[in-house]
């Protein structure tokens, strides 16, 4: 979860029960996971969908705030506005290089959006949410082993009309919403809209008593569609944000004894390993002897941290309906980030890193689908190109160096520095595929469905590490260049049985494939740019979507992945610092979900994630030669619960009244392979709640709502810098409060 969080007043409608309070009525869920307007009971796979009132009272401020509703998706980023890490069911990318593949694709709309470094979309102006679970191996996207999201935003009104909304909350929080329908131009309907949230931020620093973490973003979005009668339509959206956040401010733990500073040698300290128990208990210092803050939301930082992000593109979408429809989607997207980091999260000057990226992605799919007798059928071709250009700077111990400690020649014999490195890489990826998928009505309640797709997929990567010190030897790693090439099938088998109306069970296997990867983090000649080998994952599922009565439907599913040459990133503590390393393992998930949406009496309306989930590595030796086999992966809680109750209601007059309480439950979590309880993410519950007041014949209404209500401290992310001595730490918001006024104009 992010602080800023915007709540925009969900839409506060009066409906209609009768006066003993009986059930209302569940509107029925109509979902794109079939890359076509399906009813969620015709799809033979697990979707969970959340409707506008659902991500509305959420308040989503970006793609990242999605976790919070969803059981099976988990998010984790040592970041704070890019390159977000999705799991869905424990399948994603702990790769924090924006090299990295990401195993969930995101989509706006129909438009691809492949680089992670734009995943973390702006979410404003928003009808819904989709998360597909499981493989998507035939009809989305790239890589997309995981699963995918789609954020589908709000069409435009055929009248004219104005939205507006603006609120104020904790920490200095200002947020001011716009959205308007121009009505009919001609053929053409068009709606603008538009967000901006400011902030100071969360974290105090203690060196210059001013605020980190504090954001400052605007985004717009255009969405104009044609509004004809004929066989042809057409959409476009234009969409650019621009953030100038300060960068997640990080926390440190200090690894090292601090007995070892007390009465050092002459030739400097001895650098003792603290027990668990004391690091995590703030008694360890780092490299140069500092020792953390225990207060988690306040430091002292040496350096301004900030993140940079502009991101945007267009997507132009062609359809010809008929015997068979014809769909053109063409998108082109970019992404530059600038981040200043200060990596060692404390007033002295020992690790600083900066980067500096730029994503340019230009996708065109073709999409065709009709219907011949008993079989219903899609089919396409999908192509992309990515050139993605990197400038990494890594700063040590610039304290020792400004004491006059100079550059050692050889960094291998003095492995932590001062020195002053840049790393420049580009990566270019090239991949085209074709797919089909068909259902065939065996009867009138059987439905079997086969689809497979077939991918190539090539990448070049080039990298290249100097040092920015005066030596006589500038290059640290002379430019290395890789190229890997994969072809792959993935595919699908399915069938679907209606029971009953409203009542249907599926059992499904998919074989979803993720392209080979180069290693963005290999600095130093000793480091293995790779590629590591494609992954792959065949996943076996059952499930059901019954709906028992009309105010109670249950989506409901059991599953078994066998996951082989998983991706998987890692920093090592063995000398050069911070080696980045990306191994290939073999890994298990098992697990069940279950999704729940009830119109209960009195205008009560709740709706239950719920996920159990089991994920082992299976066999997995890493770079250090250590066996993690029966580790969890990342990312991958054990339970996790989302539970949200809304109620709406009138009072006097025109007057209308709402409530939305939730609680997000998940338990523990690691952040790397190793399972180190100093890398782990507590069990914790997460708890809001929010009040509306709305007048129905002016269409104003004020929300006051609290994010967090019991202040959980809650680590987000982590990181191991051991040779500095101390583990990077980012932690989720504190409580805060929001108060919201919105007034629609039709």
């Amino acid at each position: 979860m992010i602080l800023a969080l915007l709540l925009q007043a969900p839409v506060v409608e009066a409906k209609q029960i009768d006066p003993a309070g009986q059930v209302q009525m569940l509107d029925e869920v109509i979902v794109t996971a079939r890359r076509t307007e399906t009813p969620v009971e015709d799809v033979p796979g697990s979707v969970e969908a959340l409707d506008a009132a659902a991500v509305s009272q959420a308040g989503l401020f970006r793609a990242s705030d999605l976790a919070g509703l969803s059981a099976s998706l988990t998010e984790r980023s040592i970041f704070g506005s890019s390159a977000p890490q999705f799991f869905i069911r424990g399948i994603g990318s702990n790769d924090v290089n924006p090299s990295a593949n990401p195993g969930v694709a995101v989509y706006l709309d129909q438009g691809f959006i492949a680089s992670p470094l734009a995943q973390n979309v702006a979410l404003f102006d928003l009808s819904g949410a989709e998360i597909l679970k499981g493989p998507q191996g035939t009809l989305f996207g790239r890589n997309a082993t995981g699963g995918a999201l789609i954020f589908k935003t709000n069409p435009p009104g055929t009248m004219p009309g104005l939205d507006l909304s603006a609120g104020v909350g904790s920490f200095g929080l200002q947020t001011y919403d716009v959205a308007a329908d121009t009505g009919r131009l001609g053929p053409i309907l068009a709606r603008v809209a538009a967000t901006y949230r400011k902030s100071d931020g969360y974290t105090d620093n203690t060196l210059t008593g001013g605020e980190e973490n504090g954001i400052e973003t605007f985004a717009i979005r255009l969405r104009a569609d044609t509004d004809t009668a004929g066989p042809w339509s057409a959409g476009l959206i234009l969409d650019y944000a621009n953030d100038r956040s300060a960068m997640t401010a990080h926390e440190g733990l200090g690894l090292f004894a601090p007995e070892g500073f007390a009465t050092p040698p002459p030739a400097g300290p001895v650098f003792i390993p603290c027990a668990p128990q004391r690091v995590l208990a703030g008694e360890c210092l780092n490299l140069l002897g500092y020792r953390y803050s225990a207060d988690p939301f306040s430091e002292g930082f040496d350096r301004e941290s900030r993140e940079h992000l502009d991101t945007g593109g267009a997507v132009l979408t062609l359809r010809r309906e008929g015997p068979v429809e014809a769909t053109s989607i063409t998108s082109w997207r970019f992404a530059d980030r600038d981040v200043r980091e200060d990596t060692d999260a404390s007033p002295l000057d020992l690790v600083a890193l900066d980067f500096d990226n730029s994503s340019r992605v230009f996708t065109q799919e073709f999409l065709f689908g009709g219907r011949q007798g008993r079989f219903d059928w899609r089919a396409g071709a999908f192509g992309l190109d990515e050139t993605l250009s990197t400038t990494n700077r890594f700063s040590t111990l610039g304290t020792l160096r400004a004491a006059g400690v100079g550059f050692i020649d050889d960094p291998f014999l003095f492995a932590f520095g001062p020195f002053r490195l840049a790393q420049t890489y580009t990566l270019d990826t090239r991949s085209v595929a074709l797919f089909a998928e068909t259902d065939f009505s065996a009867t009138d309640r059987l439905f079997l469905t086969a689809g497979a797709r077939v991918t190539r997929e090539r990448t070049s990567f080039e990298t290249e590490t100097r040092f920015e010190e005066v030596t006589a030897n500038p290059v640290l790693s002379p430019e290395r260049s890789g190229e890997q090439t994969d072809d792959a099938i993935s595919w699908r088998l399915a069938a679907r049985y209606e029971l009953a109306p409203h009542r249907v069970a599926y059992v499904s296997v998919n074989r979803g494939f993720k392209s080979g990867s180069f290693n963005g983090g290999a600095l130093f000649p000793t480091d293995t740019i790779g590629p590591v080998a494609p992954e792959f994952v065949t996943a076996w599922e059952a499930g059901s979507t019954w709906r028992f009565t009309e105010g109670l439907a249950v989506n409901a599913a059991a599953f078994l992945y066998d996951y082989s040459d998983l991706q998987d990133f890692t920093l090592r503590s063995t000398p050069p610092p911070a080696r980045q390393v990306l191994d290939s393992a073999d890994a298990e998930m098992k697990g069940v979900d279950v999704t729940l949406r009830a119109a209960l009496p009195w205008n009560l309306n709740l709706r239950l994630s719920t996920s159990w989930l089991d994920a082992t590595f299976t066999d997995f030796v890493d770079a250090n030669g250590v066996d993690r086999s029966g580790n969890r992966l990342t990312a991958s809680p054990e339970f996790s619960a989302v539970a949200a109750l809304s109620w709406q209601g009138t009072l006097a007059g025109d007057w209308t009244v709402g409530a939305d309480l939730s609680a997000n439950y998940r338990s523990a979590i690691f952040f790397d392979n190793t399972n180190d309880p100093l890398l782990q993410s507590d069990a914790r519950t997460l708890v809001d709640a929010a009040v509306t007041v709305g007048h129905a014949r002016s269409g104003v209404s004020a929300t006051f709502a609290v994010r967090n209500l019991t202040d959980e401290v809650v680590v987000s992310d982590a990181l191991p810098i051991t040779n500095y001595g101390f583990i990077q730490r980012t932690f989720a918001p504190p409580r805060a409060f929001f108060f919201t006024v919105r007034s629609a104009f039709r």
